[in-house]
């Protein structure tokens, strides 16, 4: 993963979910978290929709309020895309979720199914003309750093070299 990779992530990101504007009004942050909310939602519905598709098994790890779940994803999503290239500020939090997913019963097999369907989500929602072979490299090597802390925390002894 390199700085640019983690850049082009950002970049893609800001244009599926809305950056955050500036200003501190209370009308523009209501406006805003109401499009970060539609936003959030578009994006995991299309995630979720796909996973259960390639994996209809993985649907029995989910056994809480599916919007609430939805939009701690995609807030988790947005906070380590942007601290990517900051790793030490978010390894504790990646390591984190990565045991606190492997508890609720979460496998080694269950992340490419997941990342799969991320992908695909983001491919959708950037259209294939914004998503082309550079922005999923870029894509794929974030979201495989992501989950490899993720699962080199809660599994230890899966670890190679």
């Amino acid at each position: 993963m390199t700085n640019e990779q983690v850049e082009i992530v950002k970049r893609t990101l800001a244009r599926v979910i809305p950056p955050r504007p500036e200003g501190t009004s209370e009308m523009i942050l209501q406006r805003y978290a109401k499009l970060l909310h539609e936003a959030n939602k578009s994006l995991a519905d299309v995630m979720y929709d796909r996973l259960f598709e390639i994996d209809p098994n993985a649907r029995e790890l989910f056994t809480g309020d599916m919007e609430e779940t939805k939009q701690k994803m995609m807030n988790m999503l947005q906070l380590l895309t942007r601290s990517m290239n900051r790793l030490h500020d978010t390894l504790n939090t990646m390591q984190e979720l990565g045991c606190t997913h492997m508890k609720k019963g979460v496998k080694i097999e269950h992340y490419q199914p997941f990342l799969m369907a991320l992908m695909y989500a983001v491919r959708q929602k950037l259209g294939d003309e914004n998503f082309n072979e550079v922005v999923a490299e870029a894509w794929v090597a974030v979201l495989s750093r992501i989950a490899g802390i993720m699962v080199n925390a809660a599994y230890p002894e899966a670890r190679t070299g």
